[in-house]
């Protein structure tokens, strides 16, 4: 158990915690919607709903970000070079015409 804690502690180690958060965001949206369906605090629960339903595609998105930068970093290590993604070399143009305020 406490190499469990000591792995989730290190940096990096809280995409082990992702099964468990999604699990959460299944009860959670099951229970928001049940209440939305039986009448209690409707517009509540639909605000609530619809906000478990922005997290959990959040967290999808996360995760699909996070297994794309990690098979870049893989190849990148075997020998691989990985090609250079858009978003990189574009903001690190932009940042430097953003600097220039005179």
């Amino acid at each position: 158990m406490s190499s469990f804690i000591s792995d989730v502690m290190q940096p990096g180690g809280g995409v082990m915690l992702l099964p468990f958060v999604r699990l959460v965001l299944c009860v959670l949206l099951m229970l928001t919607s049940g209440a939305f369906v039986a009448g209690v605090a409707r517009i509540h629960m639909a605000v609530l709903t619809f906000l478990g339903v922005g997290l959990m595609v959040s967290l999808q998105f996360f995760e699909s970000e996070y297994k794309k930068a990690s098979k870049r970093v893989q190849a990148a290590e075997s020998g691989g070079s990985a090609p250079p993604s858009k978003a990189s070399s574009s903001a690190g143009g932009g940042a430097k015409t953003a600097a220039k305020t005179d």
